[in-house]
């Protein structure tokens, strides 16, 4: 899939459960199953989840831990 001009646009958040289920609800396009994590990342890690846009960019939900 060609991705454009960026890979993709990240959102910082305060608590990524409540984003998750707030995209949930809102019926947006989750691109993953869950939650993600990266524990080795910046200090303790991150979590995240990715959208669809309705275009197909790919909009990054991401909490540093």
């Amino acid at each position: 899939m060609i991705t454009g001009a960026i890979n993709h646009l990240a959102l910082d958040a305060t608590d990524i459960e409540a984003a998750y289920r707030n995209a949930q609800e809102l019926g947006l396009e989750i691109k993953e199953d869950g939650i993600q994590s990266i524990p080795a990342f910046w200090n303790k890690g991150i979590r995240y989840f990715n959208i669809f846009e309705s275009n197909r960019e790919t909009i990054e939900f991401c909490q540093i831990l």
